[in-house]
């Protein structure tokens, strides 16, 4: 009895059959794809202008910022008069806040010493051990 070969051209051609009809019938499922998003300018991070050492340089964080001279910290400042884990500033629903961490020397703003979180305005000036440190606000960018 002889065999009969199936030929492997009607082979893909019913499989390739199958998946375009499957592909139509999920795809009317589906429904209209979603409106494109919106380019909304959110504010999404932190800028500070820091003085220290003799230098002067304009940075841009997240929302929020570590400051102290250990490795972890998000603004590394190496000077023994600062705390390793000094201050934390970060963004909040209503504003932007300032807090100690529990530092040897303490944390100033605008020259008033802060016990507890405080909120920042634009141009306040943070003092970190002999850092300064000036709020420029809060913005988007990539």
């Amino acid at each position: 009895m002889p065999v009969i070969a199936a030929d492997p051209r009607l082979a893909t051609l019913g499989l390739s059959c199958a998946y375009l009809t499957f592909v139509a019938l999920v795809r009317d499922r589906r429904g209209a794809p979603p409106a494109p998003a919106i380019e909304a300018a959110i504010p999404t991070g932190i800028e500070l202008t820091v003085f220290h050492a003799g230098s002067i340089k304009t940075y841009r964080f997240g929302r929020r910022i570590l400051v102290g001279r250990a490795p972890s910290a998000d603004l590394r400042l190496g000077d023994p008069r600062i705390s390793r884990l000094h201050a934390r500033i970060e963004m909040r629903n209503d504003g932007v806040y300032v807090e100690d961490l529990g530092s040897r020397n303490g944390t100033l703003v605008d020259g008033s010493a802060i016990s507890e979180p405080r909120r920042l305005e634009v141009d306040d000036e943070l003092t970190v051990g002999p850092a300064a440190l000036v709020f420029r606000g809060v913005g988007a960018w990539r």
